[in-house]
């Protein structure tokens, strides 16, 4: 358990650093936008710790100190991005940033936190090969997708693409995952969350495609 958290916290640290990397200082107020982002991550580490109370109030009762070794788990996982997502958009909106130069930093850093992992995890701990491989290949071309197609952040149609191709590949994946349960026909919760991502990125590039026809 000890490995698996040190593989976690250095993903993490690798995805922060890209971000940092990523965000040019001479157009945007890099500290003020890193200072938005690393408080989003700790509010999003606070709310899955303490999700556990939502998710499972009878264990936090009976043993209250369950709260420093267990987390909300997969829901506690999405209930965070969700928070952390909506504190971004708030910051942003005060701040006047752009919502989606700060969708494609984290989108990079996540990318290159979840390739990071799945080399640690297939290096140190070398289980589910498969599965661990085909999330490194799936992130890294990805990355490398978003990186040449151009160097200007935070532009909707490339975040949306990247978003659009990554989702779908994690649904594949999950297929060579032994410890994917269906859920509905066939599908897990998780593949089902990706696809509703898929088509949530298809529907933004649409409006945004709309948009800018509309101006033209």
């Amino acid at each position: 358990m000890g490995t698996r958290w040190l593989i976690i916290s250095f993903s993490i640290f690798v995805g922060y650093l890209v971000i940092r990397n990523r965000l040019p200082r001479d157009e945007y107020p890099v500290q003020r936008m890193i200072d938005t982002i690393e408080n989003s991550l700790i509010i999003a580490l606070v709310v899955w710790k303490l999700s556990l109370i939502l998710f499972e109030p009878i264990t936090v009762i009976t043993n209250p100190l369950a709260l420093l070794y267990f987390s909300g788990g997969e829901h506690g996982i999405w209930l965070a991005v969700a928070i952390a997502s909506i504190y971004i958009y708030f910051r942003a909106q005060k701040e006047h940033d752009s919502i989606w130069v700060y969708g494609d930093l984290l989108s990079i850093g996540f990318l290159a936190a979840t390739a990071m992992y799945a080399l640690l995890d297939l290096v140190l701990l070398r289980q589910m090969a498969w599965v661990h491989g085909s999330k490194l290949v799936l992130s890294l071309l990805i990355l490398l997708l978003i990186f040449r197609r151009s160097r200007t952040i935070g532009k909707p149609e490339q975040l949306n693409q990247g978003l659009l191709w990554f989702s779908l590949g994690q649904v594949f994946i999950q297929f060579l995952n032994p410890l994917n349960h269906n859920y509905w026909r066939g599908f897990s919760q998780e593949q089902i969350l990706y696809l509703s991502v898929a088509i949530l990125s298809l529907s933004i590039d649409w409006v945004v495609e709309k948009k800018r026809l509309s101006l033209n």
